[in-house]
């Protein structure tokens, strides 16, 4: 159903562009053609980088992505990455949610980045350790729920904030970017 398409950098919408700030609408079903080619080109950006392919097709290298960084306002995510314990995740998703959320935080010693975002912004982004995510897998059109951890919640997180029209340097403390908890989990 969804096919590769060669990617390309002018597919990314930045985060000063106002469509990254409009409302982002639910998937319904069926799917609609133009969904289909959203995924498409999501799946085939991200696949090109988890391939390391992104210096072949001169992409920025990304682990996941939303729709709306392609500039389609529905609620499509797309992860593909291996997590600090070298497991492949591949996860394409509609109407993703939080469910659940552990009380310990964590943070990627090396800061997050974005797609979307041109100059990287330096500090920790502070989410949850463990997160519970309920979605459509559009991988076999089933409601899902993910329980994920270390590197797969960070970057859950950081793709169901873009349906909230939230970056990653939105959880970044101003003021001391680079503070934490001794206690909060360090990926």
């Amino acid at each position: 159903m969804f096919k590769f398409i060669k990617p390309s950098k002018e597919w990314i919408i930045y985060d000063n562009n106002p469509v990254m700030k409009q409302k982002i609408n639910e998937v319904t079903f069926p799917l609609t053609n133009e969904d289909i080619e959203a995924i498409s080109k999501m799946t085939s950006y991200i696949d090109a980088s988890y391939n390391n392919e992104a210096k072949k097709y001169d992409i920025r290298p990304g682990i996941g992505i939303a729709a709306i960084q392609i500039g389609y306002p529905k609620q499509i995510t797309y992860i593909h990455l291996n997590d600090e314990n070298n497991v492949e995740h591949k996860y394409l998703l509609a109407n993703a949610k939080i469910i659940k959320k552990s009380l310990n935080n964590a943070y990627l010693s090396g800061g997050e980045g974005c797609l979307s975002v041109k100059k990287d912004v330096k500090g920790f982004v502070i989410r949850k350790e463990i997160v519970v995510v309920k979605a459509i897998d559009l991988f076999t059109n089933n409601e899902i729920e993910i329980r994920a951890q270390g590197l797969l919640s960070i970057c859950l997180q950081h793709e169901i904030d873009h349906n909230n029209n939230l970056f990653y340097y939105d959880s970044i403390n101003n003021l001391e970017p680079f503070s934490a908890d001794p206690k909060w989990t360090k990926i």
